[in-house]
């Protein structure tokens, strides 16, 4: 028993630490903020949580919900008892005292929801549900300022390196509705959480909020991105970030058959057309870009496209490939001279400004990357892994923090000696 409650003390005062800095970063000021621990026996509670007060409860099968309001909340939370290692803290700014009637089950069925929402998206992936907690809120009055914050923990069911996004649905919606997640670094004690701030809260209305996943199993779409991205590995080598100047003295200068069919025109009478033009510098921008997506960025009417992308197809100045029901295109090569290309052109925009980064903050580490470049952290590991393949970049581990320099004895930066020479 005395274990049991020296584990319940630090994992209090571990809590509150935590709480404190995530208070901070949110920017929520506590006059006098009160801490306070219930032990709940039963799956749910009633309660009231005072002004500037912060609250957690332990439920049952190691269940924490933790709240903090800057004003009076009547609360009754209630778990479903087949819902296992979950938590939660909500944190409420608004004026008035309300009431909230909070229920969480593992699906939208045993909500009595006969045909729960479509899973939602975002950009090219299918997200997925597997996060077995849904919260049902119901306030008596509006909730303007609402915020929810997880700690991204495997004992809590978030994985560290996976991506998660939360979403809200109500009745009057077909699907679930996704809203902005932020995923952070607390640095003082290298943990990770998420941080979500939800729209307004209706009165007298049920929203139901819960962690959907990035799907481990692509959609068809995305299957096709994979495969373009297959296809013409070699190609963005060379073309990810060369100049049209560029690519125009390499057509010039090669010796390809050309069999030009119908069409009358000379070299130069194709590359100087500015719809060509157009086509072009999008292709060379984005290999892999399918039709749809050129026909919306070049303005162009469906048949005019058509009959320019033949012309240019025809010159061997573009290639396609059809990818499933799409058609996608890219720079034509006859050859792939991957070996001949200079390193810059291997790498993509971002890639080269967090080289440039490393390069000015030699010893810089992941998350402050990630931070400066305010896109997910996953996003920033995959470039730090080219840059590693690439020999651009070495990490040195010191304590918790693996910190990266350049490779000052890459070719890369002795052909750039040289040059500078």
């Amino acid at each position: 028993m005395v274990q049991k409650n020296s584990f319940d003390r630090k994992k209090l005062r571990f809590s509150l630490l935590i709480l404190f800095i995530m208070l901070l970063e949110l920017n929520i000021v506590l006059t006098h903020t009160i801490g306070r621990t219930e032990n709940i026996s039963e799956f749910w509670t009633n309660d009231i949580v005072e002004s500037d007060e912060y609250v957690i409860y332990n439920f049952p099968n190691n269940i924490i919900f933790e709240i903090t309001t800057t004003s009076r909340i009547n609360l009754y939370i209630e778990y479903e008892n087949q819902i296992f290692n979950r938590q939660s803290l909500f944190v409420f700014n608004n004026n008035e005292s309300i009431s909230l009637n909070i229920s969480s089950k593992i699906k939208m069925e045993n909500f009595g929801i006969s045909q729960p929402p479509r899973s939602p998206r975002k950009g090219n992936f299918q997200l997925r549900y597997g996060y077995n907690c849904i919260f049902r809120i119901r306030s008596n009055s509006s909730i303007q300022n609402f915020k929810i914050v997880y700690r991204k923990l495997d004992q809590f069911g978030l994985k560290s390196n996976t991506n998660y996004s939360l979403a809200i649905y109500s009745n009057n919606q077909e699907s679930w509705e996704l809203v902005e997640t932020e995923d952070r670094l607390n640095e003082s004690i290298s943990e990770q959480y998420l941080e979500s701030s939800l729209p307004e809260i209706e009165s007298d209305t049920d929203y139901y909020v819960t962690l959907f996943e990035f799907s481990t199993e692509p959609d068809d779409w995305t299957w096709i991105i994979f495969t373009i991205m297959i296809i013409a590995v070699g190609l963005l080598s060379i073309a990810f970030l060369i100049s049209k100047k560029e690519y125009f003295q390499y057509l010039r200068k090669r010796t390809v058959s050309i069999e030009k069919g119908a069409h009358r025109l000379s070299l130069e009478e194709v590359l100087e057309n500015e719809n060509r033009n157009k086509i072009i510098d999008l292709i060379l921008n984005e290999p892999g870009i399918h039709f749809n997506e050129l026909l919306r960025k070049t303005g162009l009417a469906a048949g005019n496209l058509v009959w320019h992308l033949d012309i240019l197809q025809t010159y061997k100045i573009i290639g396609k490939k059809r990818i499933g029901n799409y058609l996608a295109y890219f720079p034509y090569y006859q050859r792939n001279p991957i070996s001949n290309i200079d390193l810059k052109l291997q790498k993509s925009k971002l890639t080269l400004e967090i080289l440039e980064m490393i390069e000015q903050k030699p010893g810089i580490w992941n998350n402050l990357i990630t931070k400066k470049f305010k896109v997910d952290h996953k996003t920033i590991h995959y470039h730090l892994n080219k840059l590693i393949d690439l020999g651009l970049i070495t990490m040195e581990k010191e304590g918790r923090k693996k910190k990266i320099f350049p490779n000052l004895e890459s070719d890369y930066y002795n052909h750039e000696e040289q040059e500078n020479l």
